[in-house]
């Protein structure tokens, strides 16, 4: 019932399999976050974390459910595991704006209401791209879009990585 991930040990990220995870469930998502950054070459850290904002339709939260089964997603808590949370019905976890999970191929973030985004999903998938990810396609917000939600959420660490993209770009002028 409990994810096998030690958060004291700062699970190894699985990207590829979390997206084949998603993607063989047919899940509509959109990538954003450090994984955004690293599809579109970006001069940033590695992140540690797959963040995703997926539709809120009933069918695909459906889709997603059955994903975490697949992942043996946990939430992510004080504990060291973990906590398991009972994905059906829906409604237990999709009125949450973002969800920190453990799955056994790392950290997952669903981030429904991204700060910068007033209408998540469908905002984020018009301004989106397909980006290829080893055998898979993916959905990743563009460059312009991960640079207006990175300066919404003011946070340090994002000042600090728009501080890195724009070093970056001055030194390629």
């Amino acid at each position: 019932m409990f994810a096998s991930l030690d958060l004291a040990a700062e699970p190894q990220l699985r990207l590829t399999e979390l997206i084949a995870a998603l993607t063989r469930n047919a899940v509509d998502f959109v990538v954003i976050g450090g994984v955004a950054a690293q599809l579109h070459r970006l001069p940033m850290p590695a992140t540690v974390d797959l963040d995703i904002t997926p539709s809120r339709s009933p069918e695909n939260l459906t889709r997603l459910a059955k994903v975490f089964d697949e992942i043996d997603a946990a939430l992510a808590t004080a504990g060291k595991y973990g906590t398991w949370f009972p994905w059906h019905p829906i409604s237990n976890w999709s009125q949450y704006e973002t969800l920190h999970l453990i799955t056994k191929f790392g950290l997952l973030d669903l981030v429904f209401a991204p700060e910068g985004s007033e209408d998540g999903f469908n905002e984020l998938i018009r301004e989106s791209q397909k980006l290829q990810l080893g055998k898979h396609v993916v959905r990743v917000i563009s460059v312009s879009t991960w640079e207006r939600l990175k300066i919404a959420t003011k946070r340090d660490k994002d000042i600090f990585h728009l501080l890195l993209l724009a070093r970056h770009r001055e030194q390629r002028e």
